[in-house]
C-alpha cells in the first residue's frame, strides 16, 4: 500500500525528487502570480529548510533574475513592462541585450509553453510593428540600411505570460498554443503599447535603434564576406599571414600588439623601433578603400583591408570570433596630418562596419604621434599639434632660443625617435576607439563617409568658421 500524495515506485520508478528543481518551478510561479506566497519546507535536510517564496514585482523581477544569469549587458537600462487586465489579460516583460540570440519564455495561464504557439507568434508581430513605426515616424535609419524582423529582435530577452479563457493547446504536454484568435490580440495590444513607450523614453529608443542597425550592418557583411576572407587561428600563428607583416615573436593576445602603419617608408621605421617581442607592424600603401559607400564583396576583396583581417585572425562577418584575435591591441599609427587623420578614419571605418565588436570591446586605438620637435638647450619636447607647441614655446624661458622641427610624416623620425613617443608602453600617448552612443556613430559615418554628398556639403559650410587653421 502506497501512502496517500506519494508516487507509486511501480509507475514512477524512481522516487527521489530534486529539492532545487521543486523550488524553481515554485518561484516561477511567484513571478507568474503577483501576489502569490509559497512556503517551501524540505526536510530531507537537517536542519530543516524553510524557503518563503514572493515577488510582487512579477515579470519584471522575473526578468531581471534571467538577464543576470545570462550575464550579458543590456542595451538599455530599463526593462518595456506591460500589464493588461482586461482581455486579453496579459503580463509582459522585455529588454535588449549586447548577445545575438533571441530569448523568449512565454506561459499562458501560468503553463509553460516552451515551443511558443500564438501568444508568442502575436508579441513578436506586434513588437517588430512597433519599432519599424518608430523608426518610419522619426526617419532614425541611416540610409540604405533595411532591418530584418530578425535584425530588430536580435538580442531580445522577453517574458510573456497570456490568459486565454478557452485555451487549445498541441499535444499532451501542453507546450505550444493554437488558439488562432490570439495571435492578433496579443499583436494589438503589444504594438501600441511598446510604441508608445518608445515616443516617451527617446534615449533609451535611440540605444535600441542603434543596437538595431549594428545587427543589420553585421547580418549584411556576413551574407557577402562568409567565403571570401581567409581566417587564421591563434594556434597556427605563422599560417596565412599577409607578406609584408614584421611579426611579432609572442603568441599571447594580451601582450601582443599590432601597428597598421600608413606606409612602406613609416614601416621601416616602426620595425626598427618596435620591441620584436610583443609589437608587430603592417604597413599600408596610402589610402584604403571606404567602406561605407563601397559593396561587402568590393570591401572583402581588397588586399589590403583583407590582410588586416588575416593579421588579425578572427575573421569577419559570420566568420568573426573574438576569441581567435592575434592581438589585444591594434594601433592605427598614421601621420599627424590631415592625410593622416583621413586614413585613420577609413580604418575606423571599416572597422565599425566590418569588426565592430573589436571596437566595441576596446581593441582598437589611435596612436598619437608628434607633430613637432623642440629642442631648448639640452632638453627635447615633444607637441602633437600647434596648440600642444605654443604651450610648450610659453613655458620655456625667454632667453632660449627654441629650434623647432615640423615632421612631414613618419617616416621622417628615426626609430629611437619613434620608439620613445609612439611604440614605448611606457612613453606613448594613444586613444582607445569607445563608442557611447550607437546611434550617433552611425549618423555621423553615415553623413561624413557615405555616397550622399550633400550631408557633407552641409556639414563644410555650417562649421567652415570654426577652421582656424587648415593643412594644405
Amino acid at each position: 500500500m502506497i501512502p496517500s500524495g506519494r508516487p507509486d515506485p511501480e509507475i514512477f520508478g524512481k522516487l527521489a525528487l530534486d529539492a532545487g528543481e521543486i523550488r524553481d518551478l515554485l518561484e516561477a510561479k511567484t513571478y507568474l502570480h503577483r501576489g502569490l506566497k509559497v512556503v517551501l519546507v524540505d526536510e530531507t535536510v537537517t536542519p530543516v529548510r524553510r524557503d518563503e517564496l514572493e515577488h510582487d514585482g512579477g515579470l519584471a523581477d522575473y526578468l531581471q533574475k534571467v538577464l543576470d544569469g545570462r550575464g550579458k549587458g543590456t542595451t538599455h537600462p530599463t526593462s518595456f513592462v506591460l500589464r493588461r487586465d482586461d482581455a486579453p489579460r496579459l503580463e509582459l516583460a522585455l529588454q535588449w541585450t549586447e548577445s545575438t540570440d533571441e530569448s523568449v519564455r512565454s506561459f499562458v495561464n501560468g503553463i509553460p509553453t516552451p515551443s511558443g504557439g500564438t501568444h508568442e507568434n502575436g508579441l513578436k508581430s506586434g513588437l517588430v510593428k512597433a519599432v519599424r513605426n518608430y523608426l518610419a515616424t522619426h526617419e532614425l535609419l541611416p540610409k540604405g540600411v533595411s532591418p530584418s524582423a530578425e535584425d530588430i529582435r536580435e538580442g531580445l530577452v522577453a517574458l510573456l505570460s497570456a490568459y486565454v479563457l478557452e485555451p487549445q493547446f498541441q499535444g499532451q504536454t501542453k507546450e505550444r498554443l493554437n488558439n488562432p484568435e490570439v495571435a492578433g490580440q496579443l499583436d494589438a495590444a503589444v504594438r501600441p503599447a511598446l510604441e508608445n513607450w518608445l515616443n516617451e523614453n527617446p534615449t533609451t529608443a535611440e540605444q535600441i535603434v542603434g543596437r538595431i542597425v549594428m545587427a543589420t550592418r553585421a547580418r549584411e557583411a556576413s551574407r557577402a564576406a562568409a567565403q571570401q576572407v581567409t581566417r587564421k587561428t591563434a594556434i597556427s600563428h605563422r599560417l596565412n599571414l599577409p607578406g609584408k607583416l614584421a611579426d611579432c615573436s609572442s603568441t599571447d593576445p594580451a601582450e601582443s600588439e599590432l601597428f597598421i602603419v600608413e606606409g612602406d617608408s613609416a614601416g621601416g621605421s616602426a620595425k626598427q623601433g618596435r620591441d620584436r617581442r610583443t609589437q608587430a607592424i603592417l604597413p599600408l600603401r596610402g589610402k584604403v578603400l571606404n567602406a561605407e559607400q563601397a559593396g561587402s564583396a568590393k570591401v572583402t576583396g581588397n588586399k589590403e583591408l583583407s590582410d588586416i583581417v588575416s593579421a588579425l585572425g578572427c575573421g569577419v562577418g559570420a566568420d568573426f570570433d573574438i576569441g581567435r584575435l592575434r592581438y589585444g591591441k591594434v594601433f592605427l599609427l598614421m601621420d599627424a596630418d590631415a592625410d593622416g587623420h583621413h586614413i585613420s578614419t577609413l580604418l575606423l571605418t571599416f572597422f565599425w562596419r566590418h569588426l565592430p565588436k573589436l571596437v566595441q570591446a576596446g581593441h582598437v586605438y589611435l596612436a598619437q604621434p608628434p607633430l613637432y620637435r623642440i629642442d631648448a638647450g639640452k632638453e627635447t619636447h615633444w607637441a602633437l599639434d600647434e596648440a600642444e607647441r605654443d604651450a610648450v614655446l610659453s613655458r620655456l624661458p625667454k632667453n632660449v632660443k627654441p629650434d623647432i622641427m615640423r615632421f612631414k610624416g613618419l617616416g621622417e623620425m628615426m626609430p629611437e625617435q619613434l620608439k620613445a613617443t609612439t611604440l614605448d608602453p611606457r612613453r606613448r600617448r594613444a586613444l582607445k576607439v569607445t563608442v557611447p552612443d550607437l546611434l550617433e556613430v552611425e549618423r555621423t559615418l553615415g553623413e561624413l563617409m557615405g555616397k550622399d554628398a550633400s550631408a557633407r556639403y552641409r556639414f563644410i559650410t555650417e562649421r567652415a568658421k570654426d577652421a582656424d587653421s587648415l593643412d594644405v
